[in-house]
């Protein structure tokens, strides 16, 4: 079919004949004409459109149940091609589909997979890539015992997963094994010394793999690795032949276990440490197993841990591991919080400065609001010679909050951090001399604090674009099919297949082009592949790509009612959801305004609106509730935007606890700083941010950066 190619000749006939009509007068009929032709040709490529849509959803019903029942016949695989065409925009998952029931059917022999593996990567090598194609050969070969096809496919394409490299190993271990079996002499049963060179060669490589070297050396097979051991207790079953061996060799010994106890204990993977435990013969070893079982169930058992057990590296390594977690475990109001104690360990255990500088910093920043004076001398006198720019900053909010001298916290920042806009405001504030000049600078750049800069000098603040250039019709034709594909992925409702899509193009492409598709994104009100773009490009200055005017009509209907503003609703949602109307968070907030169930639950109860958790999913209506309970705190906290975002993020509870701690001594910019959750902290001054940026996109009259409530003391 052509519709897509008389679509692409058409938009680039019609931009000509535009291009021409300006220099030249082109006839009313002529447009008329060019204006039914293009209205013909769109009318028939959606009908296509419709048409081959429903086709691929036929053809994934067709081949799910074909791979269901194991009955991938000749005829249902040509019904299956036949119902995709080579122009329809979701052909490469097409032919994916097809090829995953395929492989499933086990149709081919390991020599034709690894051939069709090759061809279809080289058609869809990012389709290949995301989905491991090239490991697929390995089951294949393994299960028809063709081992050296095995091992020399290895070779070409490492092993990238755990099975696989235990396939390997199977293989080679079994070929030799076949070998010293003609050959007698070449081996003597318990005796490793005697082995052949191969065999020996082979369990050295073992013994490496079984004690997670080779993945700490491989990227690749490390993450896979970590993520095995965390839920598995035991190593493939391809494996099980070899291990059995390098342990009968008396090769299994209690330091190599012990090592492998610090490895796993390092992932925190407790199932195979509790499963090296349970298939120890040792006494002496099991109780060192259990020691270090309980201490990773329970970091507080660190104590015990250091107290008995020996001196040993292993356990010097342990211990160091262990100690993050172990801190983690203290009361940040402790009696007489003391270092004196952790400084023995590390001096007993002979620890290296550098760890021994991390263990201060661990405990300092666990305790850091402890009320203790002693403490907090200590505390201070650390600081200033431990020069960590986290704890830094931790102690200048501090010292904000307690309205006391920022000088020597200022000072004590490295160049780089005392480069960023926050700590240059600051600074602005406590050198009066140098004042008007910092912050007149500062006012000029874009984020939260150039923003403040201006508002301390009385000034307006305002943001200098840089220009977006559009698609050129070649682009345009050029990137038409992945364009396509996309936004068929859309109107499938397949979002995340959509986003990775769009990722793909995105990575493909240049800077300017990065620029130039994301505005082509807004254009088709692919509001969250927008943000998605700008992201990818990096393009941080492009506020108007950034921050899309997505779903206006739904804030405009929805706040008729409500004494909040359009800039601010969608500010909200923007830093929320970064308008991705299908987000859920870890704590299962959801859509575009990451409204909680029960929150939106007791804001439609409260307002007498209609609910459903399923409608969180729904824009429209994600949007009529999410006003609603931003609504509701304007009730609670009128015309203060502070409070309101504050709330929104972290609960009205804790803006309640704040605002009684600070006891309305704090100026605005102090308040904002002294929030003491890292998340809300950022999250307000991103959603002022954002919402003086929407004014100016929307070329609001009157634009307020902070209102007379906000700009009140706290």
């Amino acid at each position: 079919m052509m519709w897509k190619k008389t679509l692409v000749s058409l938009l680039l006939f019609s931009s000509a004949t535009m291009a021409k009509s300006e220099k030249h007068s082109v006839s009313a009929p002529a447009l008329d004409a060019l204006k039914q032709q293009w209205t013909q040709a769109y009318q028939q490529a959606q009908q296509t459109l419709v048409a081959e849509r429903e086709q691929f959803l036929q053809l994934e019903a067709l081949l799910k149940n074909a791979e269901k029942q194991g009955k991938l016949s000749d005829r249902v695989l040509a019904l299956a091609k036949r119902l995709i065409s080579d122009d329809y925009p979701l052909k490469p998952d097409a032919d994916w589909l097809i090829f995953k029931t395929l492989v499933a059917s086990e149709r081919f022999t390991p020599e034709q997979l690894e051939h069709e593996v090759a061809q279809f990567a080289a058609q869809y090598p990012l389709i290949a890539k995301r989905n491991r194609l090239a490991q697929l050969p390995y089951t294949h070969y393994y299960q028809a015992q063709k081992l050296p096809e095995l091992i020399a496919y290895s070779q070409a394409v490492p092993p990238e997963t755990m099975d696989n490299m235990c396939r390997v190993f199977a293989a080679k271990f079994q070929l030799l094994a076949e070998k010293t079996a003609l050959n007698p002499e070449a081996e003597q049963a318990g005796s490793p010394a005697n082995a052949s060179p191969e065999m020996a060669e082979l369990l050295t490589a073992f013994d490496t793999f079984w004690q997670g070297k080779i993945a700490q050396q491989n990227e690749k097979l490390g993450e896979a690795e970590a993520s095995y051991w965390r839920k598995n207790a035991f190593l493939p079953l391809e494996c099980g032949g070899i291990e059995a061996y390098w342990r009968d060799q008396g090769l299994k010994t209690a330091a190599k276990i012990q090592q492998k106890a610090l490895y796993l204990f390092q992932l925190g993977a407790k199932p195979a440490l509790v499963s090296l435990n349970e298939n120890s013969q040792d006494p002496e070893l099991n109780g060192w197993l259990s020691a270090l079982e309980k201490l990773l169930a329970e970091p507080k058992n660190l104590q015990h841990f250091v107290q008995n057990q020996p001196l040993t590296e292993v356990n010097r390594r342990i211990i160091e591991k262990a100690f993050p977690a172990f801190v983690r475990t203290l009361a940040e109001q402790m009696d007489n919080p003391n270092f004196s104690v952790y400084q023995g360990w590390a001096e007993k255990w002979g620890l290296s400065e550098e760890t021994q500088k991390a263990w201060k910093m661990a405990f300092i920043s666990r305790v850091f609001d402890n009320l203790d004076p002693a403490f907090q001398l200590w505390r201070d006198e650390q600081l200033l010679a431990l020069k960590a720019d986290q704890l830094t900053e931790r102690r200048l909010r501090t010292a904000i909050f307690q309205q006391t001298p920022l000088k020597p916290w200022l000072d004590n920042l490295t160049p780089q951090a005392k480069e960023k806009a926050e700590w240059r405001y600051w600074q602005a504030k406590a050198d009066p001399k140098q004042r008007n000049v910092l912050l007149n600078a500062l006012a000029t750049e874009r984020g939260f604090y150039p923003m403040l800069a201006a508002h301390a000098l009385g000034k307006p603040y305002t943001l200098n674009l840089p220009s977006v250039v559009s698609l050129t019709p070649h682009q345009q034709a050029q990137f038409t099919p992945a364009l396509e594909r996309v936004r068929e992925l859309r109107a499938l409702k397949r979002f995340e297949a959509a986003k990775t899509a769009w990722i793909d193009l995105l990575q493909a492409v240049s800077f300017d082009e990065k620029i130039a598709l994301t505005d082509y994104a807004n254009g088709q009100s692919w509001v969250d592949l927008a943000v998605e773009g700008t992201i990818q490009a990096k393009a941080w200055d492009y506020v108007q790509l950034r921050l899309p005017n997505a779903y206006a009509q739904w804030f405009d209907l929805h706040l008729t009612d409500h004494n909040i503003t359009k800039t601010f609703a969608m500010a909200i949602a923007r830093q929320e959801s970064a308008w991705n109307a299908q987000a859920r968070s870890h704590a299962n907030a959801q859509g575009l305004m990451q409204m909680l169930p029960s929150t939106a639950k007791q804001t439609a109860d409260n307002q007498q609106l209609p609910f459903s958790e399923r409608d969180l999913l729904d824009p429209f209506k994600n949007i009529m509730l999410g006003t609603a309970h931003l609504a509701e705190l304007n009730e609670k906290y009128p015309n203060n935007r502070i409070l309101i975002a504050a709330a929104y993020n972290a609960g009205a509870h804790r803006v309640k606890t704040w605002l009684e701690r600070a006891g309305g001594r704090l100026a605005m910019d102090e308040f904002i700083v002294s929030i003491p959750f890292l998340e809300t902290r950022g999250y307000v001054q991103n959603v002022l941010a954002y919402d003086y940026y929407y004014q100016i996109l929307q070329e609001q009259p009157q634009k307020v950066m902070f209102s007379q409530e906000e700009a009140s003391n706290y």
